[in-house]
């Protein structure tokens, strides 16, 4: 496996956060959407060491389900995508869903420090509700990988039985397997196993 790809505290930490908000969807998660209370909402935000205050409402939630809804459509496109034409396709409608994104959450870029974090960039306030300052680094986040030519760096898990997201962080491009449940061993050990009994 290949050493780890270097980038920039800020972007690993939204990457990862992107990553665990599209997994946490029904869709993925094996007990259901993860993002249904307000709790559950504060508590996502809190694992992610957002900024402000972590004060979720009903709208929050609504709104966080509906971004990752519309994220999760947009990265499969790009994700799925074979042929140069369609990778194109499936940047361009990333890229829409980000433009729509920073619009609808108000941002406004500032250069911050805090909480034992050095320099980085917010797209919105602390004082934005938390669904803004969550679809804002999600925004962000993205915003730096297609500018670098990393998107395909997002994926999704090839284990047959799982749908769940990851983020290669690899030098090469090589993850295949989820961080969420063992993937990578249940495949290895099954493959194992299968050319044991030929």
């Amino acid at each position: 496996m290949g050493s780890a790809m270097t980038f920039a505290y800020d972007i690993r930490a939204n990457l990862t956060m992107l990553v665990d908000l599209l997994n946490t969807s029904g869709d993925v998660a094996a007990d259901g959407d993860e993002l249904t209370t307000t709790a559950a909402l504060r508590e996502f935000a809190a694992r992610h060491d957002f900024s402000g205050p972590l004060v979720a409402t009903q709208t929050d939630i609504e709104e966080t389900v509906r971004l990752r809804a519309r994220f999760a459509a947009a990265l499969d496109s790009s994700i799925d995508a074979e042929t140069e034409d369609e990778v194109e396709a499936g940047t361009i409608a990333v890229v829409d869903e980000i433009n729509l994104t920073l619009s609808d959450s108000g941002s406004v870029p500032q250069l911050v420090k805090h909480d034992g974090w050095d320099w980085h960039l917010h797209a919105t306030g602390a004082q934005a509700s938390l669904a803004d300052r969550v679809a804002a680094d999600v925004a962000l986040v993205l915003i730096d990988l297609i500018r670098s030519g990393d998107l395909d760096r997002l994926g999704r898990c090839a284990a047959e039985d799982c749908r769940a997201y990851l983020a290669d962080f690899s030098r090469n491009r090589s993850k295949r397997f989820c961080d969420t449940g063992g993937c990578a061993n249940r495949t290895h050990v099954a493959a194992f196993r299968a050319r044991q009994s030929v």
